[in-house]
């Protein structure tokens, strides 16, 4: 008889789809929405001034963000702009660089991706372009090591 004992490939592709499906799981804990962390959208809008000031004006008042060149541009109503006081904080975008969908900003290697309305019937009822603002968690799990010692992941 010449059958192999069992099939590799199809090990593998279960194997890797398994893993794949255990990954997402995992980075989805790792995202949390604002809303569910703060009280209400004036805090959220506060922790984003602290912790992604512009170089003037309030999140809170943006009414469009736009990527010129690789620098993040907030719009206000009146038509003035500015950019991030730390433009460094600015790290990736989904969508087009006029209408982004979202904005991804990191401080210390935590990141909040900040969602945007992109037409009248989202930004229905809103002061500014911001739907919502999802946080990375810093995750950690500490162990103890053969030794005794911690170890923490």
């Amino acid at each position: 008889m010449n059958m192999p004992a069992f099939n590799a490939s199809k090990l593998n592709v279960e194997a890797n789809t398994i893993a794949n499906a255990q990954v997402m799981q995992v980075a989805a804990t790792r995202w949390t929405s604002a809303q569910n962390l703060f009280d209400n959208d004036e805090t959220i809008m506060e922790m984003l001034d602290q912790r992604f000031p512009l170089q003037s004006g309030s999140h809170k008042n943006v009414k469009q963000y736009v990527v010129y060149f690789r620098h993040l541009m907030a719009f206000f109503e009146d038509g003035s702009h500015c950019g991030l006081e730390h433009p460094k904080q600015f790290v990736a975008l989904s969508g087009h660089k006029e209408t982004p969908e979202a904005i991804v900003l990191c401080e210390n290697g935590l990141h909040a991706e900040i969602m945007l309305a992109q037409c009248a019937k989202e930004k229905q009822g809103r002061t500014n372009c911001i739907l919502d603002v999802q946080i990375e968690q810093a995750t950690q799990r500490t162990f103890t090591c053969p030794d005794g010692s911690d170890y923490t992941v």
